[in-house]
């Protein structure tokens, strides 16, 4: 066999033929049957070699983008600048690489994470097999901390994972692999995965499975093969352990309109689909009920139970369809873009029409086009008061990742119809396509000047204030798109130099302006200004707030300070006490020592002044302005009251936590009677003994019955002994935690036992152990 190239490679796809001894309509005997099965053995070996040939150009690629991230030469070396990666993401990984450290599992949170079940967060991600992965091998390496350059790479690796899987999934769609390649850049390379997702990495790893999932569930149609339903399962619960709930829905109803489609083209009786699909769906409880149990109850729990109509249909304005053609002028993202000439091979697939599953990209891409709108355009409320799980999400601008995916799709089919013999009507298309693309050029080249010369006026109205920039790449991209249809118009055996062609301008169109978009100095995630660091100075036991959501700034520098907000979405009851609850109160109850704040003076918002407040220090200039102050009290992590007062609700709760004069270290207010004796004098002493997040040792020596209160939140699952006993547990104030001791010595442990993650630990690890014992069975 003669040895291939890279180049070659890329050429039509085999199909390797059924052996027949007579060839029809000759009469003559065919050759042997083992030769036949012989030349179809090395025509398999021929296109896996092809095919790997493709990884290694993929490979090379994914290089190509990222290579100012990973070069070793410390002048060309780039970074991803501050945003949700490295101030929320990397804290998230940072604190569980902190955890497993100290040879603990990050069930409960602690610093910005102590007002939350962890483990139970999605976006922690904790088993996730490369974020696992990512971390075992910290662990392995005796890393101190997880470095910022390790969640960049994850975030990275995920397009090459996308490219691999999109190419393994369009393989089988198109005839000629550089329409499958096409079509993998198009989707791995485009707008939308190159934006913002790579620093909002949930929403990247949750779409890079689509392929994965559509591709397994097609072959589950057209085999009725039980490796092809564990499969799908397998990509669903890889969807969801990413952290992403949103994207793993809209790829769930993606890839199951798809199985439903292949169905009716394959006329698959519907008793038979629907027993395919409930394994399916079985198979993805099972091996995700480990993070779907305690999820479940944390978003019942959480501020995302809920939101209203007006919350969730957020998405892009309508002007931004221009983004699929023009990039960078009403948006500095363009998640809408796949490239010029992907544009101009989707046109020509949707009107030639030759694939047989191309009404079902065409709609899938229309729908969820229409989708990412939201509110803006009719079409989104549909979904929104149909589709379980829709009134549950925000900002449907994500439904861009089907869109693009789609639009690869079609793509992928306009270059194959182009590599293949066209009929004269196709061939009279292309020439008409390439002669109206030759007619804007002058138009875009005189908008080019106009642009030029507003720039240098300073009246750049884009949002990228490149747009001359963004329309000259357009100008190249559609003169070398004409030539292309032109070269295919008339030079009809030119397809096999077009299909590199073609490839190659995609790759130039989307390069050029989607690999510098994220390019930043490489910066210490661990810098704080000076406020700060006087707060790090502190050594005792306290927490901090900062006015506004301070989730987006300086995280990474606070990751081992406790902080008062938390986490973006947060528990319901939490936030209502934040809400409720007057400044002074709350700060008492949960052991604020510090505050950031723009306020000139420290005064509430219910206009009550903290006397004896101490400004420690200012940064910044007019609405950058920031306060340091330091509370007059000492916190407490601890104290035990003996005065209870009993409301019958949670407004009367608020009302006397309201009332003037209210001390909370000496009142808790309870929603249930708790009956106390007046110990006037009583002398009380409590010390923490240990002190983890899910674990919390206290000794206690009361001189009367009291009710100790712990400064931390309620959760379903936290469970409180006296003296190796099971007691009750109580919430006071709303929220914090609470046990009543009698007098003299105790022994007090808080100890986080969430039945829900036991529960799907079990359940994950049977249906592993099914699915394992199946495979050996049939393997015997």
């Amino acid at each position: 066999m003669s040895k291939l190239d890279p180049v070659s490679c890329l050429g039509t796809c085999t199909r390797s033929p059924v052996p027949n001894q007579v060839r029809a309509g000759t009469g003559r005997q065919g050759p042997p049957a083992h030769v036949l099965q012989a030349q179809a053995t090395d025509r398999q070996a021929t296109d896996r070699k092809r095919d790997l040939y493709v990884v290694l150009i993929l490979l090379m690629l994914w290089g190509l983008f990222f290579w100012r991230y990973l070069t070793p030469v410390e002048a060309d070396r780039v970074a991803f600048p501050r945003g949700d990666l490295s101030e929320h993401f990397y804290i998230l990984r940072s604190f569980a690489f902190d955890e497993f450290r100290a040879g603990r599992f990050p069930l409960w949170g602690r610093g910005v994470f102590d007002v939350y079940p962890f483990q139970a967060d999605p976006e922690s991600a904790l088993f996730y097999p490369p974020v696992a992965l990512e971390l075992l091998t910290g662990l392995a390496l005796g890393w101190d901390e997880l470095p910022l350059q390790a969640v960049q790479l994850e975030s990275m690796a995920h397009v090459l994972l996308a490219s691999l899987l999109c190419y393994l999934f369009l393989r089988e769609e198109v005839k000629h692999r550089p329409a499958a390649l096409l079509g993998s850049v198009a989707f791995s390379y485009g707008g939308y995965l190159t934006s913002y997702p790579l620093q909002q990495i949930t929403f990247l790893e949750a779409a890079v499975w689509l392929p994965l999932a559509l591709w397994s569930a097609k072959l589950l149609t057209s085999t009725g093969k039980r490796r092809y339903a564990v499969l799908t399962g397998l990509a669903f619960t890889l969807a969801f352990l990413t952290g992403n709930p949103q994207n793993l829905t809209q790829l769930f109803y993606a890839a199951l309109a798809y199985y439903v489609y292949q169905c009716w083209r394959a006329r698959t009786p519907w008793p038979v689909a629907l027993r395919r699909f409930a394994i399916v769906l079985a198979l993805t409880v099972g091996l995700s009920a480990v993070q779907l149990l305690p999820s479940l109850e944390w978003w019942r729990n959480s501020t995302r139970a809920s939101i209203s109509f007006e919350k969730a249909a957020v998405a892009f304005p309508p002007k931004d369809l221009i983004q699929l053609l023009v990039t960078g002028l009403v948006s500095y993202w363009q998640p809408l873009y796949t490239g010029t000439f992907s544009l101009v091979l989707a046109f020509l697939a949707c009107v030639t029409g030759r694939k047989r599953d191309l009404p079902f990209w065409a709609g899938l891409t229309i729908v969820s086009l229409i989708f990412s709108f939201g509110k803006n355009l009719f079409g989104f409320e549909v979904a929104y008061l149909t589709l379980p799980g829709y009134s549950l999400f925000r900002d449907q601008e994500r439904h861009a990742y089907l869109m693009t995916f789609g639009l690869s799709v079609l793509a992928a089919y306009g270059l194959d119809t182009l590599l293949s013999p066209l009929k004269r009507w196709e061939r009279k298309l292309v020439h008409h396509t390439g002669r109206y693309l030759r007619y804007g050029l002058p138009v875009v080249f005189i908008l080019i000047g106009v642009a030029a010369l507003l720039s240098r006026l300073e009246l750049d109205v884009s949002d990228s204030q490149k747009l001359a920039d963004h329309l000259a790449v357009l100008f190249l991209c559609l003169s070398f798109s004409t030539a292309l249809l032109y070269l295919r118009s008339y030079r009809p055996r030119s397809r096999y130099a077009l299909g590199i062609l073609a490839l190659m301008l995609v790759i130039f169109n989307l390069f050029t302006l989607n690999r510098g978009r994220y390019y930043a100095e490489p910066h210490d995630p661990y810098q704080v200004n000076s406020l700060f660091q006087q707060i790090e100075a502190d050594p005792g036991w306290f927490r901090v707030q900062e006015d506004e959501f301070p989730i987006i700034r300086n995280v990474a520098g606070r990751r081992r300070l406790r902080e008062v907000w938390g986490v973006a979405i947060r528990l319901r009851h939490y936030v209502e006490f934040l809400e409720e609850a007057p400044e002074d109160v709350r700060w008492k109850l949960l052991g604020v020592k510090y505050v950031i704040t723009w306020r000139g003076s420290l005064v509430t918002w219910r206009g009550r002044k903290i006397a004896g407040a101490e400004m420690l220090g200012k940064e910044g200039e007019g609405e950058s302005l920031k306060h340091l102050y330091r509370l007059p009290w000492q916190p407490r992590r601890t104290f035990v009251v003996r005065d209870v007062v009993s409301a019958k609700d949670r407004d009367e709760l608020y009302e006397s936590l309201r009332s003037p004069g209210f001390d909370p270290f000496r009142t808790a207010v309870l929603q249930e009677p708790l009956p106390l004796e007046p110990a006037p004098g009583a002398e009380d002493e409590v010390l923490i003994t240990a002190d983890t997040p899910a674990y919390i040792g206290l000794r206690a020596r009361l001189g009367a019955p009291g009710l100790l209160v712990l400064s931390e939140v309620t959760y379903p699952g936290w469970r409180v002994y006296v003296n190796s006993r099971p007691a009750r547990l109580h919430e006071a104030d709303g929220v914090l935690r609470a046990v009543l001791l009698p007098k003299g010595k105790s022994k007090v442990v808080f100890r986080f036992l969430p039945l829900t993650f036991y529960a799907g630990a079990a359940l994950s690890s049977l249906t592993v152990l099914l699915i394992a014992g199946y495979a050996i069975v049939r393997r015997i």
